[in-house]
């Protein structure tokens, strides 16, 4: 499962789509509204992916690339460890890196862009964890970590392009 892999023009569609459970409206309502579901949920551990997601979600841990739309981000939240990873990748030296976030608690910040690491956040993940995500101009997604959630991603990962 530890290797390099490559998104596949095919697949771009497919990702796009909402994984898990979605959370739309302005800031202040998506705000609210996973605050309160994360909160009666009483998850371990939340994980979130991207700035808007760092910045505006409470979170245990934010893998995040310094870009907002593409646009950096002036003030960046603290972080312990880093990692390349290119767009529409997800390289093998970031598994990792991953790992040892989840495991000790640590954000990570992405040289390149962070949107695949749902993936892997979802499959190194324990169960009674959220992963989540931006979704643009709408608000966010959250994926609870389970079985069936990490069977549907490593089905999906057989799809992309390795070496």
């Amino acid at each position: 499962m530890i290797r390099t892999y490559y998104l596949p023009n095919e697949l771009r569609k497919e990702l796009k789509k909402i994984w898990g459970i979605h959370f739309f409206g302005s800031k202040t309502e998506v705000g609210k509204k996973i605050k309160e579901f994360c909160r009666k949920k009483k998850f371990k551990k939340i994980i979130t992916v991207g700035d808007y997601c760092s910045f505006y979600i409470p979170s245990d841990i934010k893998i995040f690339d310094g870009k907002i739309k593409r646009k950096k981000v002036k003030k960046l939240p603290k972080f312990s460890l880093k990692c390349d990873n290119p767009p529409r990748t997800i390289r093998k030296e970031t598994w990792p890196i991953l790992k040892k976030a989840i495991k000790n608690n640590k954000n990570v910040f992405v040289e390149g862009e962070e949107d695949l690491l749902v993936i892997p956040s979802v499959l190194l993940a324990r169960k009674n964890t959220a992963v989540i995500y931006g979704f643009p101009d709408k608000g966010v997604c959250l994926i609870e970590v389970s079985s069936k959630m990490k069977k549907v991603l490593k089905k999906l990962l057989k799809k992309f392009k390795t070496n």
